[in-house]
């Protein structure tokens, strides 16, 4: 199947210049790495530390731990309650936000300028020196507990959540979300807390990274007041081998009664150190990463069964899923099917021509220089350099690597990185409406489970 540019759209602009702008690294003596980008003239200022304490560092009896921390972090410290924390921040004018991924934690602030050193300050102060309040471990716990039972009640997290669960074998952690179960959520005590951010929150596999208008000599003596006092190496990345559930299968979450199906079809991709990491995403991306698409123009445009699809995938420092997604109508729960798994097969097939890739190209590097208008935009670029120890030139070279991949490279990355003898197919939806239609499609055996 091939594509031909939408006529009526304008053909994309020459892209305009861009530069990285250029940064340094230096460590402190306690093994903290410091990123220093200066941009001048910007006014503000942004500061993220990055953390080895992300959901993969988590052991599976405490799944949810990593993110409950991070929430924590801004809640207090052992010298200002959670009320006076937050006077500190409006004092100063900064926004300060904690969250986890699955390969990280990050702290951060944004300030102007002045207030950069004070903001270094207290960030230091709630890193090392936590309160973890009681009070305000239940309520986040309760909180968090509350969104994943909510989520599960949501046809399209709850389908998400289920593809994880059937396309990962049951020892590996990504079978499950980065927040955790009910189980797991419910039976942590604040000592996990306590305890998680003892063993993961250290300096020997920390980042700090800084963008906007400073000093970095005054930088580095401030980071080196703040943060020079804190000690500790951490275990390290914890690292695993996905596995996928294995072999192409359906699973049907019932949901009796719903008028709509969430369709997801994919398995286990790839990491975020793959050398066809490029041809990947940019393969993906005509695929079903755009309006124009493949995925989405056969399905919206042509058929009119939904309002949108879309897939790729999901690279971490294991591999992450390759996901095609969409929701339509119950009634064409199964020809839909039929449309998305065929359209995955013909990507390895039928060669992505030059116009579907223009777009693809045009796109990803259209977009890029809109990623670093901010300094908070800066500084989030440094951290998959930081994380997963990319190479210093990985921005100076994006776009020369995107604008690398022709038609060659793309049907190799299909061919090699879609694997249809191994695809779950899930749709969530009622099973007593769909599965008879679905079965019928011969595309693996079928297997209902329940929405809980």
């Amino acid at each position: 199947m091939t594509a031909t540019t939408n006529p009526m759209r304008p053909p994309a602009g020459v892209p305009r210049g861009y530069r990285f702008p250029p940064f340094t690294r230096r460590q402190l003596a306690n093994g903290l790495s410091v990123w220093l980008v200066p941009v001048s003239g910007s006014s503000l200022v942004n500061a993220h530390l990055l953390l080895d304490a992300g959901a993969a560092a988590e052991d599976e009896a405490h799944g949810g731990v990593a993110a409950l921390t991070a929430q924590l972090m801004v809640t207090g410290t052992r010298r200002l309650d959670a009320s006076a924390f937050a006077e500190a921040t409006e004092r100063l004018g900064i926004e300060v936000s904690s969250e986890s991924s699955w390969d990280s934690a990050r702290a951060a602030f944004q300030a102007l300028p002045q207030y950069l050193d004070a903001g270094l300050a207290l960030l230091g102060e709630m890193i090392q020196e936590p309160r973890f309040d009681p009070g305000e471990f239940e309520r986040l716990k309760a909180e968090r507990l509350a969104d994943i039972l909510q989520a599960r009640a949501e046809p399209g997290r709850l389908a998400d959540e289920h593809f994880l669960r059937h396309a990962y074998d049951a020892e590996t952690p990504y079978r499950r979300l980065a927040a955790g179960t009910p189980e797991t959520v419910g039976s942590l005590v604040r000592d996990d807390v306590v305890g998680f951010h003892a063993a993961q929150y250290r300096p020997g596999s920390a980042h700090l990274v800084v963008a906007g208008s400073f000093d970095p000599d005054a930088v580095i003596a401030s980071a080196e007041r703040h943060l020079g006092g804190w000690a500790g190496e951490g275990p390290g990345h914890r690292t695993f081998a996905p596995r996928a559930t294995g072999g192409r299968r359906v699973v049907i979450v019932d949901r009796p009664g719903s008028v709509q199906s969430e369709l997801r079809v994919g398995h286990v991709g790839i990491d975020r150190y793959d050398p066809r990491y490029f041809d990947a995403i940019t393969m993906s991306m005509a695929l079903g990463g755009l309006f124009w698409s493949r995925v989405n123009r056969r399905l919206r445009e042509e058929l009119g069964y939904t309002y949108g699809a879309r897939c790729g995938f999901d690279p971490r420092r294991a591999a992450g899923p390759f996901m095609a997604a969409t929701a339509v109508q119950t009634e064409v729960t199964a020809p839909a099917i039929r449309e998305l798994v065929g359209l995955l097969e013909a990507a390895r097939q039928a060669p992505f021509d030059e116009s579907e890739l223009r777009e693809a190209r045009d796109f990803l590097v259209g977009v890029f220089p809109l990623r670093f208008e901010t300094t908070g935009g800066i500084a989030a670029a440094i951290e998959p350099i930081a994380v997963y120890g990319l190479a210093d030139d990985f921005w100076q070279t994006y776009r020369s690597r995107i604008e690398a991949v022709g038609t060659a490279e793309a049907h190799a990355a299909a061919v090699e990185l879609i694997r249809p003898e191994q695809l779950l197919i899930l749709a969530a939806g009622d099973a007593s409406a769909i599965r008879g239609e679905v079965e019928a499609l011969g595309l693996g055996p079928v297997e209902v489970v329940e929405a809980s």
